[in-house]
């Protein structure tokens, strides 16, 4: 049989421990289906109810749409007349709560208010409830009381509130306030497979009309697995959706991915994308330095090894491959990869509840990858004292740090942030990530690996007479972005098409070196050593060095320009050498900041 959801089981816990409140947070929107009993598959509140009344509670629910309601029940319906009696009007939040108060201390009967939308009868004000509405304090202060009621907590009776946008007041949610908050986190795997084998059985009993199949190359195990992060009823609205576009073929891996991705960043409200990769390493060029620390890792992973790390920075020039190779890594640990979005907002709180919303949809998503792109920029910094935003830098930090150094989290999450000016990161940022991986301009070997790869993702073919060693060597490719190599392509592939009045041509040597020998750098040259020198004095790993390995120098790789006095002959950097480097490079790009100005 299939287990109970987790939080209906921390719900139970609650209940027999006599605490009288609870407040349900979370996926409170979605169905509830326990495979084995004999509830039907229902919205949370319908469950809980029934959940209840099986235990002999009677049970009302309020909301301001819908007013007080009870709940019929062939055994117990003994209060119904008692209430409705006493309330004129069945909506008026003053009345329902006035009549619950001695109803709720009594110890001869056992009842359970339901309260739906809790966020609009109790809201969050901020730490400011004087400026609430006398409804909503009125709410509040009774809700409260009824929380650390001495003669409510000696009662079986119980307060539910369930909360749709995780904004009841921080007087109900705070410790000591009697009140027990649970997050109804979205359906696992067991729960995912439970409500499909339900749907399809459904087809078979005359409901074929509503349903489509799944495609023949997905069992209903394989569509749980890869369905993690929807709610069942996105499942349901799947399936239903198949049918109606008449899809002989049933429910397909793409479509899942594709409402998948829509789904969470709705329920994300924007903050984040997921992605799922296509390819792996194999479409990697170049950078053996990380395919290699991440061939390792992936295995490390799969292993189930205890110590793997929890927080990965890919610091370096932009255009070299650092995007690319987070989602081959997503791909290859079979993890969907998300995407952190900006989660800052200018109102008071929204930051903060940002953050919560993307963490919780991170925790229920787990096993997975979460990607900051831009580090630099999508945090803020830790300053040594308040910053100008009320602490709010600091308090999301804060959050951040502690969710990612969480041990329960290790081996389930991994944090990859990505930066192409690693310049600005402080040291509090740079110490929460355990691995910090360089990226630079690619060597001239790794040019000649990039080139045909890159005409490939352009659906572009190089001629057998294309010579790579004359490309390398020509004087504007000593230091190129992967960005600008594919730019080349593109560049030659226009010559090839032009010259033979037909496009897809492929592209033969002197095209290519045209194209290489027309690019003109769009880029700041001091600024991209600049960025490259920092991200190599931020490794924290010689074997993540670009040209070495674990052994030592790595056969084939050619240094760039800017690293030949900088290296010895061992593959060490030369750290006093290195900073004073660094240091000229800062005095340069402040001067030429200066002659901008003026």
């Amino acid at each position: 049989m299939q287990k109970q959801p987790k939080w209906l089981i921390q719900f139970e816990e609650a209940r027999q421990a006599g605490t009288p409140g609870i407040i349900l947070t979370g996926n409170t929107n979605d169905l509830v289906y326990v495979d084995g009993q004999s509830i039907p598959p229902c919205l949370v509140k319908i469950y809980l109810g029934q959940y209840l009344q099986r235990l002999g509670y009677e049970v009302f629910y309020f909301s301001l749409s819908h007013g007080l309601q009870h709940l019929p029940s062939p055994d117990n319906n003994r209060l119904r007349s008692e209430v409705i009696q006493k309330i004129a009007n069945p909506r008026d939040v003053e009345q329902v709560l006035s009549t619950f108060t001695p109803i709720l201390r009594r110890r001869d009967i056992k009842v359970a208010l339901v309260v739906d939308y809790a966020d609009h009868i109790c809201p969050t004000a901020q730490g400011m409830n004087a400026v609430l509405a006398p409804q909503h304090l009125f709410a509040l202060q009774t809700f409260h009381a009824w929380g650390v009621d001495d003669e409510i907590r000696a009662s079986d009776n119980m307060i539910i509130l369930i909360s749709h946008e995780n904004q009841v007041n921080e007087l109900l949610t705070r410790t000591g306030s009697g009140y027990r908050v649970i997050t109804v986190d979205l359906p696992g795997e067991e729960e995912r497979f439970a409500f499909t084998n339900l749907l399809l059985s459904l087809r078979t009993r005359g409901r074929a009309k509503d349903f489509a199949p799944l495609s023949i190359d997905l069992t209903p195990q394989e569509f749980a697995r890869c369905s993690g992060g929807l709610r069942l009823r996105d499942l349901e609205a799947l399936f239903r959706q198949a049918q109606a576009q008449g899809e002989q073929i049933g429910v397909t891996r793409q479509m899942v991915r594709e409402y998948k991705a829509i789904v969470i960043r709705q329920m994300a409200k924007n903050l984040l994308e997921v992605k799922e990769p296509e390819t792996g390493f194999e479409a990697v060029a170049g950078l053996r330095h990380a395919v290699d620390y991440f061939r390792r890792l992936v295995w490390r992973f799969h292993s189930g090894a205890s110590d793997v790390p929890q927080a990965i920075l890919l610091a370096g020039v932009p255009g070299c491959g650092k995007s690319f190779i987070v989602l081959a890594l997503a791909k290859e640990l079979n993890f969907p990869c998300l995407i952190m979005r900006n989660i800052r907002e200018r109102w008071i709180g929204a930051s903060e509840q940002n953050l919560e919303q993307v963490l919780w949809i991170t925790e229920t998503l787990a096993p997975c990858l979460i990607w900051i792109d831009e580090l630099d920029q999508a945090l803020g910094q830790r300053t040594t004292g308040e910053s100008m935003d009320a602490g709010t830098s600091e308090r999301m930090l804060a959050r951040i740090w502690e969710f990612m150094g969480s041990m329960k989290h290790r081996g389930r999450i991994l944090w990859v942030a990505t930066t192409n000016r690693p310049d600005l990161l402080d040291a509090a940022t740079l110490d929460r990530f355990q691995i910090v991986i360089p990226f630079i301009h690619p060597s001239p070997s790794e040019v000649c690996e990039l080139l045909p790869l890159l005409a490939q993702q352009l659906n572009r073919s190089l001629a057998d007479d294309v010579r790579m060693e004359e490309i390398v060597n020509l004087p504007n490719m000593k230091s190129p972005t992967v960005r600008a190599l594919q730019e080349v392509i593109a560049k030659a592939g226009e010559l090839a098409d032009w010259e033979e009045k037909k496009v897809g041509m492929p592209i033969r040597h002197h095209h290519l070196l045209k194209a290489a020998s027309l690019y003109k750098p769009n880029y700041n040259p001091t600024l991209h050593e600049f960025i490259a020198l920092t991200a190599l004095r931020m490794t924290t790993f010689q074997d993540l060095l670009p040209w070495r390995d674990e052994n030592g120098w790595r056969p084939g790789y050619t240094l760039p320009p800017y690293l030949e006095e900088l290296v010895t002959p061992e593959g060490d950097l030369d750290i006093f050498k290195l900073n004073e480097r660094i240091q000229q490079l800062q005095q340069q790009l402040q001067w030429e900041r200066f002659a901008k100005q003026v």
